[in-house]
């Protein structure tokens, strides 16, 4: 999935060139993780649906949403420096399929052996970007922060992962 990617350390010393793959690695594996219990869940939730009342509450949906959060929570709280709040919510698309895409585009920066940045560039209907601050924990990679944003503008808005 990740080996179509292209990636641009321009903005990175080539001393800390090194920490691209380590990073990268960390990152996309666990955002792949998060997108396919998104799209587990996601196919479940559907399966649940009744077709005469696709508007309604479905037995089972609110069991599937207690067991979405807990997953999510499970697979976040390793991996980021502030504890998750249990996921937002599931679709199709699932929240990083853009990384199967072929012109995504990746941005690492790193100005330092402890702090890395990683901003995905991708287009799916709109342009969007989104930015993961890294940070090194002993001898971890966590997530700090995640921002989102849009291609034309400088701005980043705070966003949950």
């Amino acid at each position: 999935m990740f080996e179509k990617l292209m990636i641009d350390t321009s903005q990175t010393p080539d001393k800390f060139l090194h920490l691209t793959g380590e990073t990268l690695s960390f990152l996309l594996q666990n955002l792949e993780l998060l997108n396919k219990l998104e799209q587990e869940i996601f196919e479940r939730s559907e399966a649940l649906k009744n077709p005469e009342e696709r508007n309604q509450v479905q037995p089972g949906e609110k069991e599937l949403w207690a067991e979405y959060r807990v997953r999510y929570k499970e697979l976040t709280d390793p991996i980021c420096m502030t504890p998750s709040n249990g996921g937002g919510s599931f679709g199709k698309p699932a929240r990083y399929d853009y990384l199967g895409y072929p012109d995504t585009k990746i941005v690492f920066i790193a100005k330092s052996a402890h702090r890395a940045v990683i901003e995905m560039y991708y287009e799916y209907g709109i342009a969007k970007k989104e930015q993961f601050v890294l940070k090194k924990v002993e001898d971890s990679w966590k997530i700090d922060s995640k921002k989102y944003g849009f291609p034309d503008e400088a701005s980043w808005w705070k966003d949950d992962l």
